[in-house]
């Protein structure tokens, strides 16, 4: 379990970093279709909050436009394919032959644990005396219930 765990793990964290610091899966600035002809645009990486990039959109007379995308949408498909990859670890590792694992030892210093021995002989007896109580109620409701269908 901590195989999958940690491929996941892996795959999720490289990917978030890949999305941020390099590029989106997807347009990172979207709505170009609004601004006029000849104008550019711009992504780059915002690290407050960490994970979003910063839009910038440039006119042709000069004006610059600036706002946060949050690539809500790349996270998802990102973490689906975590997903995947924990499960094809899982797939992996199923069929693998495994190795039987050793007895821990007991941390130096400490001395190991002898097996329990029973020390208190009356909780056996006790537990016979229960079950001897037991039966002779058991018999008793036996005996009430046939002599009250014999009535």
């Amino acid at each position: 379990m901590k195989g999958q765990l940690r491929v996941a793990a892996v795959v999720f964290v490289f990917g978030f970093l890949v999305i941020w610091l390099i590029q989106p899966i997807g347009n990172p600035c979207p709505d170009r279709g609004a601004l006029p002809k000849g104008s550019s645009k711009s992504s780059s990486p915002t690290f407050a909050p960490p994970g979003t990039r910063t839009c910038t959109y440039t006119t042709p007379e000069g004006t610059k436009a600036r706002f946060h995308y949050v690539p809500w949408l790349d996270w998802f498909v990102l973490a689906v394919l975590a997903g995947f990859a924990a499960a094809a670890v899982r797939l992996a590792s199923r069929d693998a032959p495994r190795e039987p694992r050793a007895a821990r030892q007991p941390p130096p210093g400490r001395a190991a644990r002898e097996p329990s021995v029973e020390r208190d002989r009356s909780r056996r007896q006790r537990s016979e005396r229960d079950a001897a109580a037991r039966e002779r109620a058991r018999q008793e409701r036996a005996q009430r219930a046939r002599h009250e269908r014999g009535s």
